[in-house]
This record gives structure tokens, sequence and C-alpha cells, in this order.
């Protein structure tokens, strides 16, 4: 996921919030965010997932 798809994620994080059922859903919310952020706000950066 390059800059460009991290920006359009970080649009959604405040709907996705709505939807967290508790604290620990909420922090992962949180780090996943943080994330974003950084990788958006550093041109040619990516994020790589490890499928599970």
């Amino acid at each position: 996921m390059n800059e460009q798809e991290a920006e359009a994620v970080l649009q959604e994080i405040h709907g996705l919030r709505q939807k967290c059922s508790n604290e620990r859903q909420l922090a992962a919310l949180d780090d996943l965010a943080t994330m974003f952020e950084e990788c958006a706000a550093t041109p040619g950066s990516y994020l790589w997932f490890a499928g599970d």
C-alpha cells in the first residue's frame, strides 16, 4: 500500500471507529491509523501487511 492508498484509508478510519465495540478494537484501529498517517506523510513509502 503506497502513500496515496494510505491517505484514502485514513478517510475511512472515522467510520470504522464508530463500529468498534470495545477498547481493544479502538486501540488496534488507532495503531493502524498511526501507521497509515506516517505512510501518507512520507512520499515514496509503502506499508506491507503479512497475510494470516
